[in-house]
């Protein structure tokens, strides 16, 4: 953990008491940043910087430059727990507990810990701490309708999550680490700007009575209901389709949820039981959402564009106010 003074939580840090975690709405990111840190994993050897050019609205370059303290990899749960800290933040909390981010992540604000959970989830902290990101977007801004002309920031930097570290006593008078927040992550403050902040109902998150919530099911959770809410909302989206797999021409590359989630489909009968085994949470969590009425129903579609069964699932189409 990064050596930050430790903020104090209504008084003394040892003694003081945490207030119970009760949160409405979930925000995620959806930057073009965000997604592709989710992708393509990206490794950050300890004391080296990495650059990444990214092709962001109306073709402009971004440049995301990362600097690490130690060995990183950032990987998909990394990106959630950001988005479950960021949560907690907007919810008007000073800081996050392990304990929160599971249940922010999850959606069930009453589930029960594992020991490797908890140090599932700490680490991820650890490494979101020690890795500094810079990011430089004046091409960006200044190509976009919604922000040319209107801000002068163009460089956003801190910690991926920038956090002290302290111990502060629950309610039941457990010692827990409680880590403070010491500024807004930047990636959030630069997707705020771009108004790329998904919110969400915080109970369509919670899904336990459906499937359990592993931490496999928890990350396609998250992106179902993230496009989800792209659809729904009034945001001009052509496409109603969750794909899986699918190819965009503008940008050249393969995008949709494998991408995003970082797997690697091949020809094996492993990935095609791992492919039947994400297509059921996909499925289980779009049948949560049209019971709660956030979508009014969705339907499957195929590879070949066909209903023939023998041909793989290949997403799903999500209709919302239908005529």
């Amino acid at each position: 953990m990064t050596e930050l003074t430790c903020a104090k939580i209504g008084g003394n840090e040892a003694t003081a008491k945490l207030p119970p975690l009760m949160i409405t709405r979930q925000y995620l990111n959806n930057t073009t940043i965000s997604r592709n840190l989710s992708a393509k994993q990206v490794s950050i050897k300890a004391n080296k910087r990495i650059t990444l050019k990214l092709t962001g609205s109306n073709k402009s370059d971004i440049f995301a430059t990362l600097y690490a303290t130690v060995d990183v990899t950032i990987t998909p749960f990394d990106m959630a727990v950001m988005d479950a800290a960021y949560t907690i933040l907007c919810s008007g909390y000073e800081g996050i507990t392990v304990n929160w981010i599971a249940r922010v992540l999850s959606g069930n604000l009453a589930q029960t810990m594992t020991q490797q959970k908890t140090e599932k989830i700490e680490r991820s902290i650890t490494n979101l701490s020690s890795c500094h990101i810079m990011i430089d977007c004046e091409s960006e801004m200044k190509s976009r309708k919604d922000t040319k002309g209107k801000t002068d920031t163009f460089e956003f930097q801190s910690y991926l999550l920038p956090l002290g570290d302290c111990v502060a006593r629950t309610v039941n008078g457990r010692n827990i680490n409680f880590y403070p927040f010491t500024e807004k992550p930047a990636l959030y403050s630069y997707a705020e700007t771009l108004g790329q902040i998904i919110s969400i109902p915080a109970e369509l998150l919670d899904t336990h009575h459906e499937y359990a919530d592993t931490d496999e099911a928890i990350l396609i959770k998250r992106y179902v209901i993230k496009r989800a809410a792209q659809i729904v909302s009034i945001n001009g989206l052509v496409s109603n389709k969750l794909s899986f797999s699918w190819f965009s021409r503008d940008y050249e590359r393969t995008m949709g949820l494998f991408t995003e989630l970082g797997y690697k489909p091949d020809t094996s009968s492993k990935w095609r039981a791992k492919r039947q085994k994400i297509n059921r949470i996909v499925k289980l969590t779009l049948k949560s959402l049209k019971n709660k009425k956030y979508i009014d129903d969705f339907e499957e579609y195929r590879e070949d564009k066909t209903k023939n069964p023998a041909s793989p699932i290949n997403g799903y189409k999500i209709f919302y106010k239908r005529k």
